[in-house]
């Protein structure tokens, strides 16, 4: 899916203008850039809750906090959502994964900065949205999460969904992503589409394309 995107905050010049940007079904997209640089306006804008000129898309965004209900459990969530037939084994997996059991039945609001954000990405799953963006899902996450959670990405894709994902972290990027691109000054300054399909970037070249370019 590919998007040209206008948009601007109030009395603010473009932030956005035209910024051509391809989105790869089925696969973990990943962009990165300078704090400041329209990652998490980007995300907002692609699922509409920011107004602009592009036609709904229907992503379930996940802010960094999360984004549920303080006072309701990851499991009064799920009974909210009607969860599609071909997502349920994902949703389990995601839940064992995660050992969501030992907190499914607990107030968000009472939950560390970690497990609620378990709790979002199982909540995204169970939307059964096609399209998932995910702001910075990595930094409220220990080492070992985070890795299981990329793993989790990467298995979500060949359930028929796709993923777009912010980032700081270039070794986690480097080791989930199909596509990694860097955005700076409204547009995208370099996309992974662009080197070799058959290679697979180091962190350290990506660090190189990471000075260079974001």
């Amino acid at each position: 899916m590919f998007f040209n995107i206008f948009f601007r905050y109030k009395k603010k010049e473009n932030l956005f203008n035209n910024m051509g940007i391809e989105i790869f079904e089925n696969k973990v997209n990943v962009i990165c850039g300078h704090n400041g640089a329209g990652k998490t306006t980007l995300l907002k804008v692609i699922s509409g809750i920011l107004p602009s000129g592009i036609s709904n898309t229907k992503g379930w965004y996940v802010p960094p906090t999360g984004g549920l209900i303080q006072h309701f459990s990851l499991k009064d969530h799920l009974k909210i959502l009607e969860i599609k037939e071909k997502d349920k084994n994902l949703i389990q997996e995601a839940i064992d994964l995660f050992d969501a059991n030992s907190f499914e039945k607990k107030q968000i609001g009472s939950l560390s900065t970690g497990q609620i954000m378990m709790a979002a990405l199982i909540v995204a799953i169970a939307s059964g949205n096609e399209l998932l963006l995910l702001d910075e899902p990595f930094g409220s996450l220990d080492p070992v999460n985070a890795e299981k959670l990329s793993g989790l990405l990467k298995k979500i894709c060949t359930f028929g969904k796709t993923v777009l994902i912010t980032s700081h972290d270039l070794y986690l990027s480097s080791e989930t992503a199909d596509v990694i691109s860097f955005i700076k000054k409204g547009s995208i300054s370099w996309s992974s589409i662009q080197e070799d399909v058959n290679k697979n970037l180091t962190v350290e070249e990506l660090k190189e394309r990471y000075i260079k370019y974001a």
